[in-house]
């Protein structure tokens, strides 16, 4: 923004046409996370990972190229930390900053087009105005100038308040809700006054219209909600809406994004009702027909929203409560070899078998069984079931902990146990007294554990998701936690989400030492559900937007979430009241395109779609 406006005074000077202002928009700073949601012109937003707990976050164009990026004060060490991008990392410029009880004051003071860190010093109501950024690694250096303006107890910020191009003083009293501009950095009274906004709003200030003049917004924390005004006076927003996480901090600037529209509204589609306790929807890549698991053992297919007369397959199962056909995953090359894989109880047996269709594309062949694993379950309850294949065309087994209540044998935490784990294994590759083969890169391969362990430490993993080299983890809690935990492709082998010392973040069996585990970034209490049901990133095209969004659902409030995981942090988690709530239920699925399913244990399955 400043180096367009320092253009701008520079085509003043010599007559010619001036260009286009750069429009601000906000961001949402999640202190507690180090998370950074910044909210692009068309509404869209991006969730960036930088700094430690307790930071005080603003942004500013450091590199004189028009683009705001973030930076913090960290009180703890006294220094500023800068980055030139608006992307997950480390910082470009750090220096020693002030005294403590200092304010940042972000602003371009001499018109250059640059942005620079001076400081606010409370107890003095004065700004030191500094022009030039610190020494990389050194001090803030002395100020400039200095000027006292306004009342100790006001909250500064700056802008341009008159289209000059260069940034002066603000403040906003706490004590009478009024804002106080000035137009030039100098000692004075302030050249505009007016009141807007609450006790406990957070003030800011950005070119909310491209018009070349900052004007003052309004940060809410008791909604989440950021207000924008296009005028120096007293009146309501004319922009308003919500962005960002509980307990985020606003900044304001032009971010330099490029994000695709957001997605629109969205509804539930009913495709398909009067089944027999769905627990899944699949269906091989490009393939047009829909795929439903039947908690009772059949694979019922949907062709053109009208169910076949006959399952695809039907099996004879152990079913109710937790048991049942549970899962099914088709083989990455299934149109050429026909191959897909179940998992399912058997008495007290968890079983994982291979079978593959007939002639017949919608019959399978169900005297091609090929048990690939088997293993006991002690107790009837917390069976997993999920089966998906990750990126390296491996076959992964979600297994619940063995069952009962707080994990009892401590399976979980045994890596020689097959409870309580993700498995891992090679169904193309046989080896010596097996049906299946170990990769190479397992981390008990050689020793030390069960050579199928991918992952320990998981209660009852129902459904996971492989996306992009992110495995996503929904885990059902015991008795008070409810968990989601994302991990990229460097963070899973051998993990440890912790269970059952930890039930998400809360010690469940302690002792609790937090070394050695991956915590979750989701998480939510039983006073908003009681059974997570994990989900699936969106991949499809039929919802511009969409793509990249991960939903989840709680079996016993119905509600449906969404994040999205970008940048290597998970964005801000919104409760898709569009969708309403979906009674029991019991799963997410996808069909040959990417689009996304959700069903019930009442019998119906629905597609998520645009509202109308």
């Amino acid at each position: 923004m400043k180096g367009v406006r320092a253009a701008i005074a520079a085509l003043l000077l010599i007559g010619l046409a001036l260009p286009a202002a750069a429009q601000d928009t906000v961001g949402a700073v999640q202190q507690a996370k180090g998370h950074w949601t910044l909210r692009a012109p068309n509404g869209n937003s991006t969730t960036i990972g930088y700094g430690n707990p307790g930071d005080h976050p603003f942004v500013g164009d450091w590199d004189c190229n028009g683009t705001d990026t973030p930076g913090l004060y960290r009180q703890s060490d006294g220094f500023v930390y800068l980055k030139n991008t608006n992307g997950t990392g480390v910082a470009d410029i750090t220096f020693f900053f002030g005294n403590p009880g200092d304010i940042p004051i972000v602003g371009d003071f001499d018109g250059d087009g640059c942005d620079t860190v001076s400081i606010y010093r409370p107890s003095e109501a004065r700004f030191y105005i500094i022009n030039e950024l610190g020494r990389n690694g050194g001090g803030l250096g002395a100020a400039d100038y200095s000027y006292v303006f306004g009342n100790p107890g006001d909250v500064p910020f700056a802008g341009d308040w008159n289209g000059d191009g260069t940034d002066t003083p603000g403040l906003r009293r706490p004590s009478d809700g009024f804002v106080y501009l000035r137009n030039t950095n100098s000692q004075g009274i302030a050249d505009i006054s007016y009141f807007y906004g609450n006790p406990g709003d957070i003030v800011y200030a950005g070119d909310w219209n491209g018009d070349g003049v900052d004007t003052v917004g309004l940060y809410r924390p008791s909604n989440r909600t950021f207000y924008l005004r296009n005028s120096h006076s007293t009146g309501v927003a004319h922009q308003s809406f919500v962005l960002g996480e509980s307990g985020s901090y606003p900044v304001a600037g032009s971010f330099g994004l490029s994000l695709p529209p957001p997605p629109p509204a969205l509804r539930l589609q009913t495709v398909a009702t009067g089944l027999d306790a769905p627990v899944f929807v699949a269906a091989p890549q490009g393939d047009d027909r829909l795929f439903v698991v039947e908690q009772t053992g059949d694979i019922e297919i949907i062709d053109g929203g009208v169910k076949n007369t006959t399952p695809f397959l039907r099996l004879t199962v152990t079913s109710g409560g937790e048991r049942g056909l549970l899962g099914l995953a088709f083989h990455p090359d299934y149109a050429s070899n026909g191959k897909f894989y179940v998992n399912y109880t058997v008495g007290s047996v968890t079983r994982v078998s291979e079978f593959t269709v007939s002639a017949d594309p919608d019959r399978a062949n169900p005297s091609s069984e090929r048990i690939l694993l088997e293993f006991s379950q002690p107790f009837s309850n917390h069976n997993g079931g999920m089966l998906l294949f990750g990126d390296q065309g491996y076959l992964l087994i979600a297994s619940g902990d063995g069952g009962s209540a707080g994990d009892p044998g401590n399976r979980a935490q045994n890596p020689n146990s097959l409870l309580g784990k993700i498995l891992r294994i090679d169904v193309d590759s046989p080896s010596s007294g097996r049906q299946y083969g170990i990769p190479a890169d397992n981390p008990f391969r050689s020793g030390g554990g069960a050579p199928e362990v991918w992952l320990l430490g998981v209660r009852n993993p129902w459904r996971i998701d492989y996306d992009q080299g992110n495995l996503y983890v929904a885990d059902v809690g015991q008795g008070t936690r409810e968990e989601i935990t994302v991990l990229r492709a460097s963070q899973q082998r051998g993990a440890n989400l912790g269970w059952r010392v930890w039930e998400g973040s809360h010690c469940f069996a302690g002792p609790c030492a937090t070394g050695g585990y991956a915590f979750p970034q989701v998480e939510y209490g039983h006073n908003e559900g009681c059974s997570i049901t994990g989900g699936f990133v969106y991949r499809g095209s039929a919802i511009p937007g969409l793509q990249g969004t991960y939903f989840f659902g709680d079996f016993c409030s119905g509600f449906v979430r969404s994040f999205r995981y970008e940048n290597q942090v998970v964005g801000p988690v919104t409760t898709r009241s569009d969708l309403g709530t979906v009674s029991r239920l019991s799963s997410f699925g996808y069909d040959g395109q990417g689009e996304l399913y959700v069903t019930s244990l009442q019998g119906r399955v629905s597609r998520i779609v645009p509202a109308p």
